[in-house]
């Protein structure tokens, strides 16, 4: 600028320049304001015309209306060019007239002024043509412009005549006006620019983001937000108050742009792999061979990491312009003879450049903080996307629970990483520049000072990798115990039922104990670096300082000059360094993130193009010479040759394990396919075995995306037997599906499975054994109603039916004999019965097993089956025969019959039975007389008044709904308001409340240690400028320095010990605290997990205990340091100045009210971004678990909008997080800045005082810099307390629920040990229901079971079945009555007493993850010997004996590589090991083939024939043998009696179910 100037001036206006410097009031030459200061608007213009030239290029909006603020300032440009010109003119008459007297720069100042805004005028015209509402280059140049003008103004004010001598004052006054005129437009150019237009075709509309309609100035100052904040201020913020988010900021179209670089990359490795499998040399593609995660992000986000780059080396550059005007303030108040304007200008230049600063870096956080937001949404994308469509390999080697991971955690580390990753070169190049000033203020001495301090960086490294390893080993061992935790809540029924939550408990808690001690070690290793870079400053200070006294005592005097330049220069090295370690290891964490991250979206994806859907030919469906895997090495099926014609029922039987359901897995593209061809034609849809039920209402469930069609819905529901339970469900088919269907029976779950199925109207349809969970008579309707290929809605449909129903069969077009993956059979029932193959020997296998059974218990009561095994018997060769007849079955038959000739009267053959006549029968028999009192008939469900409705208003009107009845779910609480007192006294409780008042006294000797040692600096530095150098001697110096020192290291030793102190106190709080909820949880009574998501448990768990365990600390410490350095250390500069008290105390307040302001809101969006985390994962969740259902229904598309859905409601409520950060920051830190003004101006005004010396100005406006952060770091620690202290809020929202069981357990009555031994049970008038505002379950039901006696329990889907047994094992408290086991009342029994001595087989297997010994025996009380044992009882020996590793075999997530019938058998075997004098069997049969049903009924007799045995059966064979049968109807007993009293009367219940169920003829009367 100073060779600018002379070169433009003249030397007689330089002097007069110099001079002015110098003087009492400054003022500037003629040549200085007209030449230099009118160039700086015009060079900024030019060196940002591209960034306006960019903007224009992408804008692609209509022009701005001519009423807009754009117009208004076209047209004051425009007068400005008059203005220009004007003035112009006049000064080219007035150096006509007198040209050697006057200068040509005035000329010349114009025509570069005229020029500038001839340019700016036709960029406004630019800007209003293309739509652009608001410049930041335009706002800052009429700022700039403004500046450069006002001293020209200023002098024209002040003098009477300018310094050419022009005399005429006419023209004076004339050339004087016109420049405040021409100022004039030019504030109004700066008030203009401070407001945006609005766009053409703008609406208002409160839910759009203002953040793209604001000005440059609100968007720097994130003004835009303050609206929002005074409403979080006023009122608890809510969802609906948020803004949506912009456009370009949502997941569709980030997806969009990030997989224009991704895509391409994954193809080309996936054309590469596969080149490579054909050359037979896979491992030439090794970890690089995959597409570089990075680079595709990078290309993504280029242009956002360019400018965020830009705005950080701005900043960084401006970082160090405070030590030099620092040094020149020390300079000031060391010479007294400098005027005073000097001082204030050097003061609001600190001000300045330290507003330049906030505004620059938190543009910079926004950026960086949003890209990090927009690559969490991408990766999430991309991640649940390939969840969904990985293959079945990929798959075998992933856990749900480690997808989630990456989702949870390695997502969340990128999100992280891209908020900070341009530190990666800024804190080097600060690095750079701290050494070069520090050279030229210290020379050589430096190079010890960095020296030491670069010897921090291996050992801090060196903590930080052992660190690191702690918490890799923390992230496993967290892995595991959610793993652990999540399968815990999968199968907390049977965990209940068992009476295994003291177990469980343990189990987790020794993973946790694990997880504590590597906590703890954490903790030292924090306390560690506390230590290193608590010591780092006074070492560096020592050596450095004393190395230069000692290199030159004569001329290097530690002055306070060089003491606070040399300390501040320090400081500002201190923070590259101390954090370019930590963001080295979270880049290597990022690092280890990105490998797991890229192998997973690298892993093979599900090839469903090997299923052709074409809709040509004449078959549905042809398989050729197919071989199918699902690990990609070991065949599943072989060799599978099959052709189904279109409109074909064909059967698919076999024995349990033998590959049936791998068979539609195939069809649906789910295996991998080795070899061979198939060709699917045309839609399929799909009812999996293990119904798949989303958390959506029933309608919702059955619909599945499709369209609402009300006559097609009625017609589905009627054929699927839904109707009668729309009247059992609160609110009809708006009634909520909790997860997993978990308030539907097992029936109801495969029913609406089953509707959706039909509903999709598909060509082919996959059934997997729908009808094995629901009663006889049900399943008969819908066999008839739906797949039937007379009646049935699917005649026209070709279907494809897995099934273990045997009597099913002979209906079916062709079966498929399936044995060890290969289709042995295809025929007609009668073909395959008469070939004497695999199907023959399959059903002689099976009649001759239930021979057996009837021989050891043979009475008129099985007269019904064996007539049904009778017919079967007909369709056999003789040989057959012959060999059933060796076991004199004839004979036995022949007598049983006899015995009861009512019996034997009703009993004919099934085969003369037609599908129309059985129809018929369900269609008037059941539905009007059965269902009568239940249903409501089908011709009254769309009238109202004679109006039609449709079926989804039908539905409401049939069952009243309201919101609370609809819902199952409960949406979760966010609690509102201030967090409470309590919840912190509950979190320093939990530490110890001694522990913290001794970590806080602690902190404040610490700080008043480091103000001394400072001050013991700033003293030393005062008297060097007082002493004479030569006084000065070596001991003295060695004195001083030995006292800094000391006081250095005992602050050092206090925050290292206040460290540990307080990092043990909050481990063992987290500890404390995770065992109150976990031991809560485990004992929270059944209905809450009947409400509440799984995910949302799992959460608390997760995210709320991690927080707990690293957030919370680090604020909590960060917080009590903060403010006690805040209060010790603004004592330095009111003890200097007192006056500055009366600022300081504003300053402080304006904190105080910002803090109150903004954590109304920053805690309120914590609370809403925590319950909108839970949705996310368990959408996604669900939806791994349900990807071949959605896979099969080519709903995929759906899935992944519903995805970016959910994740966008929770990237919005954090995106306004972010924002709020931001609006706090630039406010605190503005606030900050006055005091740095303050603490400069008044030692300024206050240096003549005597109480003011150069080194406590140092030392002051050195504090003031550091207080600036330490108060935006309390005030934001303080608003992250209250957010992170919600964990323990939501920790202790579960903690306080209230448990199942007695009041105090540790008071339950006490039954003798051998209890029950008798096994009687007694029910007296029992009522119960499943919440307070549901109608009774069971309805005062009264029955005695005596000892020993084996009870088979029946009903339709509803009566109360399942309702039974969960009240004898009180998951269901009685409302009113009482159950009396062997006379004692389990009502006053413990819990954990009761069901410990009960044993369940339950409907639905539940097998955990690890070996099969852990799943039959859990804690370890049982030899082998018992354990092979239990599995030959439960038909499992041979089983397990193929398995390689035998009881030590690993069984998968959920026991998926078994099938669900040896899931059942295992749950039998564990019942065989608990050998309870009383066992329920929960309709353990449902998902077994007649075979193994066979088998367990065997067992049953064998090993429990002196037990109590309840058996709720949907298949009725299986209460045949039992002594009596209990018949429930709509919670009521209608009928308990033994078999045979009931099938003789023709007016029971009983009589009329095995009627329905085809074991007896329907015409008898």
């Amino acid at each position: 600028m100073d060779y600018l100037a002379r070169i433009l001036c003249d030397t007689d206006e330089m002097q007069v320049f110099d001079y002015s410097l110098n003087s009492t009031i400054p003022h500037m030459t003629n040549c200085t304001q007209s030449s230099i200061l009118v160039l700086i608007p015009l060079i900024f213009l030019i060196v940002f015309s591209p960034l306006v030239l960019y903007d224009l290029k992408k804008s692609r909006h209509p022009p701005l209306e001519l009423y807009s603020p754009t117009v208004a300032r076209i047209i004051f440009c425009f007068l400005l060019v008059v203005n220009r010109l004007t003035a112009t003119t006049i000064n080219l008459i007035t150096w006509l007239r007198t040209p050697p007297a006057y200068q040509p720069y005035s000329i010349t100042s114009c025509c570069w002024q005229t020029t500038t805004y001839c340019i700016c005028l036709l960029l406004l015209i630019a800007y209003r043509n293309r739509g652009l509402i608001t410049s930041g280059v335009l706002f800052n140049f009429w700022l700039l412009a403004a500046i450069c003008a006002f001293p020209e103004l200023r002098r024209r004010a002040v003098h009477a005549e300018d310094f050419t001598g022009i005399q005429d004052e006419h023209q004076l006054s004339v050339k004087y006006v016109l420049y405040i005129i021409y100022y004039a437009f030019i504030l109004f150019e700066v008030f203009l620019s401070c407001f945006a237009d609005k766009p053409k075709y703008w609406v208002k509309d409160e839910k759009l983001c203002p953040e793209d309609n604001c000005s440059f100035l609100n968007k720097i100052t994130f003004s835009w937000f303050h609206s929002l904040a005074a409403r979080g201020f006023r009122r608890p913020l809510v969802v609906s108050d948020l803004w949506r988010l912009r456009l370009h900021e949502e997941s569709k179209n980030l997806v969009k742009k990030f997989k224009r670089h991704w895509v391409p990359a994954v193809n080309g490795y996936y054309e590469k792999k596969r080149a490579a499998e054909r050359s037979n040399s896979p491992k030439k593609l090794g970890p690089k061979a995959e597409p570089s995660l990075l680079w595709a992000l990078a290309k993504t986000y280029r242009w956002t990491i360019l400018a965020g780059a830009a705005m950080k080396f701005v900043f960084d550059l401006l970082n160090f312009v405070s030590p030099q005007l620092l040094s020149a303030l020390i300079s000031y108040i060391e010479d007294l003879k400098r005027p005073l304007w000097m001082g204030i200008a050097i003061s609001f230049a600190m001000f300045m450049v330290a507003l330049i600063q906030s505004m620059i870096l938190h543009q910079y956080f926004h950026k960086m903080f949003t890209l990090g937001m927009n690559v969490r949404s991408v990766l999430t994308n991309a991640v649940y996307v390939k969840a969904l469509m990985l293959s079945n390999t990929a798959r075998k080697n992933r856990t749900v629970g480690e997808i989630v991971n990456l989702m949870s955690v390695d997502i969340q580390r990128f999100q992280d990483i891209a908020s900070f990753i341009m530190l990666f070169w800024s804190a080097p190049f600060q690095i750079l520049l701290a050494t070069y000033f520090l050279w030229r203020l210290l020379g050589v001495a430096v190079v010890a000072g960095l020296s030491l301090l670069f010897a921090t960086i291996p050992l801090t490294s060196y903590i930080s990798l052992r660190m690191r390893k702690c918490q890799g080993r923390q992230m496993k061992l967290r892995d595991e115990r959610l793993k652990l935790m999540s399968e815990i809540l999968n199968g907390i029924r049977i965990i209940k039922f068992y009476a295994w939550e003291k177990s469980m408990q343990n189990l987790v808690l020794e993973i946790r104990e694990k997880e504590i001690a590597v906590l703890r070690e954490i903790a030292l290793y924090n306390a560690a670096i506390s230590l290193t870079w608590s010591c780092t400053p006074f070492l560096v200070a020592i050596v450095t300082f004393g190395l230069y006294v000692k290199i030159d005592p004569q001329h290097n005097q530690l002055t306070p000059q060089v003491t606070f330049v040399g300390l501040s220069l320090f400081n500002l090295i201190r923070f590259p360094m101390t954090i370019f370690p930590l963001i080295f290891t979270q880049g290597t964490q990022c690092s280890v993130s990105n490998a797991r991250l890229k192998s997973f979206l690298s892993d093979d994806e599900m090839r469903l193009s090997i299923a052709d859907r074409s809709s040509s030919n004449d078959y549905a469906l042809s398989i050729q010479n197919g071989n199918f895997s699902w690990d990609n090495n070991k065949i599943t099926l072989a060799d599978i040759n099959l052709t189904v014609k279109k409109g074909e029922l064909v059967a698919v039987v076999g024995k349990v394990g033998s590959g049936k359901s791998s068979l539609l897995s195939a069809i649906l593209g789910e295996m991998d396919k080795l070899g061979g061809s198939i060709d699917v034609i045309g839609s399929i849809s799909y009812a999996p075995q293990q119904p798949w039920i989303q958390n959506l209402s029933l309608i919702d469930n059955i619909l599945f995306g499709k369209p609402f069609d009300s006559e097609r819905y009625e017609t589905v529901l009627d054929a699927c037997a839904l109707k009668p339970d729309l009247a059992t469900l609160p609110a009809g088919d708006q009634t909520e599906i909790g997860e997993k269907g978990i308030n539907l029976s097992g029936g109801q779950k495969h029913r609406v499975s089953l509707a959706r199925a039909v509903y999709a109207n598909s060509n082919i349809v996959l059934l997997d054994d729908p009808l094995s969970a629901v009663d006889a008579h049900v399943g008969r309707h819908t066999f008839n109603r739906v797949i039937s290929s007379q009646t049935g809605l699917l005649a026209k449909k070709t279907r494809i039916l897995v099934t273990h129903g045997l009597h099913y069969l002979k209906y079916c077009d062709r079966i498929v004999v399936i044995d060890d993956g290969k289709i042995t059979e295809v025929g007609t029932f009668q073909e395959l019965v008469q070939a004497q193959g695999h199907f023959a020997e399959f059903l002689e296998e099976f009649l001759m097993d239930k021979v057996r059974q009837r021989r050891q218990s043979l009475d008129e009561r099985d007269s019904v089956e064996m007539e049904e095994l009778l017919k079967d018997l007909q369709v056999l060769n003789p040989e057959q025969r012959k060999r059933l007849e060796s076991l004199s079955i004839t004979r036995q038959l022949t007598d049983s019959t006899s015995t009861s000739a009512s019996s034997a009267e009703k009993i004919s053959s099934k085969g003369n039975i037609s599908v129309e006549q059985q129809d018929a029968t369900i269609e008037h028999d059941i539905a009007m007389k059965r269902f009568s009192n239940n249903s409501i008939k089908s011709e009254s469900y769309g009238k109202v008044d004679g109006v039609a409705l449709s079926a989804r208003t039908a539905s409401k009107i049939a069952v009243p709904s309201n919101d609370e009845r609809s819902k199952l779910i409960e949406k979760e609480g966010v609690e509102v308001g201030k967090v409470k007192f309590a919840v912190y006294l509950l979190y320093l409780h939990a530490i110890g409340y001694g522990t913290t008042a001794v970590f806080i006294i602690i902190y404040i000797f610490s700080s008043v240690l480091g103000v001394s040692s400072n001050l013991w600096l700033a003293n030393w530095s005062d008297d060097v400028k007082k002493t004479n150098i030569t006084e000065v001697g070596e001991d003295d110096t060695n004195w001083r320095l030995a006292i800094y020192a000391a006081l250095g290291l005992g602050q050092a030793a206090m925050v290292c010990t206040g460290s540990i102190t307080m990092a043990y106190g909050m481990v063992f709080a987290s500890r404390k605290m995770h065992e109150g909820i976990l031991r809560n949880i485990l004992h929270l009574p059944m209905t809450f997990f009947d409400i509440t998501p799984l995910g949302r448990i799992v959460n608390r768990f997760g995210k709320d205990l991690q927080d707990l365990d690293q957030r919370l600390p680090s604020t909590l410490v960060t917080l009590i340091g903060c403010v006690v350095t805040v209060f010790i250390i603004m004592s330095v500069p009111i003890l200097m100045t007192p006056q500055i008290i009366f600022p300081f105390a504003i300053i402080l307040f304006l904190n105080f009210f910002l803090m109150r302001f903004y954590i109304s809101t920053s805690r309120q969006l914590k609370r809403l971004e925590s319950a909108a985390r839970s949705p996310v994962y368990s959408h996604f969740q669900e939806s791994i678990q349900g990807c071949a259902s959605i896979r099969a229904y080519r709903c995929m598309d759906r899935f992944i909008r519903e995805s970016h859905d959910r994740l966008d409601k929770n990237i919005v409520i954090q995106y306004h997080s972010l924002v709020a950060n931001r609006w706090l920051a630039v406010r605190l830190e503005l606030v900050g800045n006055l005091i740095v003004f303050c603490s400069a101006l008044f030692s300024v005004l206050y240096r003549e005082s005597g109480s003011v010396t150069a080194g406590l100005v140092g030392l002051s406006v050195a504090y003031a810099l550091s207080i600036t952060q330490t108060l935006n770091w309390a005030v934001r620690t303080a608003s992250e307390l209250e957010t992170n202290v919600v964990a323990v809020e939501r920790l202790r929202e579960y903690t306080d629920l209230p448990t199942e069981g007695l009041a105090n357990e540790n008071l339950a009555h006490m039954p003798p040990r051998d209890w029950p031994s008798k096994g009687e049970i007694v029910f007296e008038k029992l009522k119960i229901r499943y919440r307070d505002n549901l109608e009774f379950v069971l309805k005062g039901i009264s029955a005695i079971i005596h000892p020993a006696e084996k009870v088979g329990i029946v009903g339709r889907t509803g009566a109360g079945k399942s309702s039974l047994t969960l009240a004898l094992f009180r998951i269901i408290e009685a409302d009113s009555g009482r159950i009396l086991i062997d006379g004692e009342d389990i009502s006053k029994i413990s819990l954990d007493n009761l069901r410990s001595k009960l044993t369940i087989v339950p409907q639905d297997p539940v097998v955990f993850s690890g070996t099969l010994r852990m799943n039959l025996d859990p804690f370890g009380h049982f030899g082998d010997a018992v354990l092979w044992n239990a599995l030959r009882m439960a038909h499992l020996d041979l089983l397990v004996h193929s398995f390689p590793n035998k009881l030590e075999h690993k069984l998968s997530e959920g026991g998926e590589n078994i099938s669900v019938g040896q899931r059942q058998l295992l749950c039998l075997a564990r019942a065989v090991l608990r050998m309870s004098q009383i066992l329920i069997l929960d309709e353990a049969a449902a998902s077994v083939d007649m075979e193994t049903d066979a088998l367990i009924q065997k067992t049953i007799r064998e090993r429990f024939s002196r037990c109590t045995v309840l058996t709720i059966a949907h298949r009725l064979h299986t209460v045949m043998n039992s002594d009596r049968v209990l018949v429930l109807e709509n919670g009521c007993i209608r009928e308990f009696d033994t078999p045979k009293k009931l099938l003789d009367d023709p007016n029971s219940l009983f009589h009329a179910m095995v009627k329905d169920s085809g074991l007896l003829p329907t015409n008898e009367h």
